[in-house]
């Protein structure tokens, strides 16, 4: 899984280097574009063309039905009642084409939150670290952290036995990627911190070698799978796409471009929807 997740991630990292050049509004119309195909192409693999085809043509004539007799109250209720199961036959159409969709759609949106998601610090901005233990590999007052010259630890360490948490308080002082380290005896890990100008991909939580935390998590390799910690996240702060006075959501734009994408490109994809 770890190799599959970082080729994923690599493969992103270039499309999202190729779209640099307009800055975050670029990569998100590509991805967008990128998001509308590739949800097109699995609806018209994976979905009975011919049915559905038909059964919008029976919605439309059921429509046309209402609007021709609307004064004929027996023939309206049938209309109406056969656009209800024609529309019920439509969506069964479509359950198998959304199923297809879901993990390509996930893998999608883990990898825009990875990139549009969150900030780097600024220069002077703080945040919580916090280091989740793995249950009987340590103790909260056996884990150490270190921080190079580009980072500051403000706060000695909030152990929180209960959980198996320690958090620190840190404040960027000089832009770059930064690692902190942490040590539990012998054994010892990482994790990175940005500072500065944004870099690409910002990855909030570093996690262990679980498949499912991978998939969720790909920004980082996995931490030591013998090593004391489960996860380290750093509180970033959120990030926002500028258009004109608003500031958005990255899910917005990709939502609505998304959208707009596929109307444009179904019909040249000969997708019925």
């Amino acid at each position: 899984m770890t190799a599959v997740n970082a080729a994923i991630t690599r493969a992103f990292d270039l499309f999202f280097a190729a779209l640099a050049w307009g800055g975050p509004w670029s990569g998100m119309v590509g991805l967008a574009a990128v998001t509308a195909v590739v949800a097109l192409l699995i609806f018209r693999w994976t979905s009975n063309q011919r049915r559905i085809r038909t059964v919008k043509d029976r919605i439309i004539s059921h429509l046309l039905e209402v609007v021709l007799y609307r004064d004929e109250l027996r023939v309206v209720l049938q209309a109406q009642a056969a656009i209800f199961r024609d529309n019920l036959r439509y969506f069964a159409s479509a359950l198998v084409p959304l199923a297809f969709m879901i993990l390509p759609m996930a893998v999608l949106l883990i990898q825009a939150d990875l990139r549009y998601g969150h900030r780097p610090l600024r220069v002077g901005e703080r945040a919580i670290v916090a280091a989740k233990l793995r249950p009987g590999t340590a103790a909260p007052d056996q884990l150490a952290i270190s921080a190079p010259s580009g980072i500051a630890v403000e706060t000695p360490p909030l152990r929180i036995p209960a959980l198996g948490e320690v958090d620190w308080r840190i404040r960027g002082l000089q832009p770059g990627a930064w690692n902190l380290r942490f040590s539990q005896g012998e054994t010892t890990f990482t994790k990175q911190v940005l500072v500065g100008a944004r870099a690409g991909r910002v990855s909030t939580t570093r996690v262990s070698e679980s498949a499912w935390s991978q998939l969720l998590h790909p920004g980082e390799r996995p931490l030591p799978s013998r090593g004391p910690a489960a996860l380290v996240k750093v509180s970033y702060p959120g990030a926002e796409l500028h258009l004109w006075k608003w500031r958005l959501h990255w899910v917005w734009p990709w939502l609505i471009l998304s959208l707009v994408f596929g109307y444009l490109l179904k019909g040249p994809l000969r997708v019925e929807v």
